[in-house]
């Protein structure tokens, strides 16, 4: 793999090889349709070919915690029941 001059020398000073003026999030588009499918395809839901889903698996207070942005979503508090799952990507972040 071959690399320019510039992006050595910005990469050797540390500083970022792209600007951008906006912040992304990740967003895995997959796992919420497949969520979503199972309410109305039950056959897709115990479909083998469908991969499962991922959960982060962490240890709390001496409990095993699983963690997954679809439930993150689907068992958001009362007060944002009425926020819709775009606005829910681009405003929430999950915090410790």
């Amino acid at each position: 793999m071959e690399m320019g001059s510039p992006m050595v020398c910005m990469y050797l000073l540390g500083h970022p090889d792209h600007y951008k003026s906006h912040e992304f999030a990740l967003f895995y588009w997959q796992s919420y349709v497949r969520e979503a499918r199972k309410f109305w395809h039950e056959e897709d839901a115990h479909c083998e070919m469908m991969a499962p889903d991922k959960v982060a698996l962490i240890k709390r207070y001496g409990r095993i915690v699983g963690l997954s942005p679809v439930y993150d979503y689907i068992y958001r508090p009362v007060e944002l029941l009425d926020m819709c799952l775009y606005d829910w990507i681009q405003r929430c972040r999950r915090v410790k």
